[in-house]
């Protein structure tokens, strides 16, 4: 069954989506630098791009790669935001750059498409 909308909550919806849109990504934003700050002195390798999962609610994707190290494979994940400046399609098997943790493999951060 679905939920019909008043005039008012459709307005109110139209209104705060676009706001907690830019409060979600400005909140990535945030951590991403902290992660890249983090991740200074981690080694760089290549890895691939598994799986693609679309988010509804916001207008993004999660990307998720592999990697293989010295103690083996690894995986992770990183939000890719749309953003209209810059479309980037990203399809399953393309390279990506990232850096791991020497340390602790599972912990990796995204680069850039390579």
């Amino acid at each position: 069954m679905a939920a019909a909308f008043l005039p008012w909550e459709e307005w109110l919806a139209r209104l705060l989506y676009p706001l907690a849109v830019a409060v979600r990504r400005w909140l990535y934003r945030k951590q991403r630098e902290r992660s890249l700050a983090r991740s200074e002195g981690w080694p760089r390798m290549e890895g691939t791009v598994l799986l693609i999962k679309w988010d509804s609610s916001f207008p993004r994707e999660e990307i998720l790669y592999s990697y293989c190290t010295e103690q083996g494979y690894s995986s992770g994940s990183y939000w890719h935001w749309f953003d209209p400046s810059n479309a980037r399609e990203v399809k399953i098997g393309d390279r990506i750059v990232l850096r791991y943790s020497r340390e602790d493999p599972e912990k990796s951060v995204f680069l850039s498409f390579d």
